[in-house]
């Protein structure tokens, strides 16, 4: 289109502001400063302001990629959520590994996510103790499956005997709440131990999966049993 010498031409009714970099950079980019800025103040605390601040992008350009700010913080979660999804491409939840070594390397993968998400985590940790309506969402869109696998692998474990009979809400809940307690405690724990927790992936991992099976394993019924 042509231009009259000294104005510029006019964009198109709609056309979204220019920035520099292409349009996945500049999400990128967008998405990388609202988790910042998430975790930070929690959903109803952050402002698409400061997320455009520290993306440095002008403010319009979110809502060129984001219908609002719920869009825009659930898009957060839903890119950290598929890197955890990736924890079940691992090959051994396809063989017929022992259920231990599955779960061990469940164990392992989630210790990785949480050693990679600081940030993720406390959006969560904010996101749990409000109990708002992303709520529903979170579970509906990116717990329940990962749960379901999970109770999946537990009850084979029940059937095949390395695990003794219990409910897998419950079993998960305590499994999943001592990784995640686990790194929320961290900070507090080099004051009162004098030294860094050691949530490493292969000792940590370890750790868990043998307090889990020695609290859970079948030789704990056999045990009881030789008892009575």
């Amino acid at each position: 289109m042509r231009t009259i010498p000294g104005k510029t031409a006019k964009s198109a009714a709609g056309r979204r502001p220019r920035s520099a970099g292409s349009d996945g950079d500049t999400r990128a980019a967008i998405l990388a400063a609202a988790r910042i800025v998430f975790a930070r103040r929690g959903f109803e605390g952050a402002s698409t302001r400061e997320v455009a601040e520290i993306a440095r992008v002008n403010n319009a350009m979110i809502y060129y990629h984001f219908r609002d700010k719920r869009q825009l913080y659930r898009a957060v979660l839903a890119q950290a959520f598929s890197d955890f999804d990736r924890i079940w491409e691992h090959p051994v939840f396809s063989s017929k590994a022992a259920s231990r070594r599955k779960i061990q390397t469940y164990i392992e993968g989630f210790i990785r996510f949480q050693q990679a998400n600081d940030e993720v985590r406390r959006i969560m940790t904010m996101e749990f103790a409000s109990c708002r309506d992303n709520y529903q969402w979170i579970a509906d869109a990116h717990f329940s499956h990962s749960y379901d696998r999970l109770a999946g692998l537990l009850r084979e474990a029940m059937r095949s005997g390395e695990l003794r009979r219990a409910d897998p809400s419950l079993a998960i809940s305590c499994l999943v709440g001592m990784i995640i307690h686990s790194f929320i405690m961290r900070p507090i724990t080099r004051h009162i131990i004098g030294k860094q927790l050691d949530l490493g992936v292969k000792r940590f991992g370890r750790f868990v999966t043998n307090l889990f099976f020695d609290g859970l394993g079948s030789h704990v019924v056999a045990a009881a049993s030789s008892t009575k």
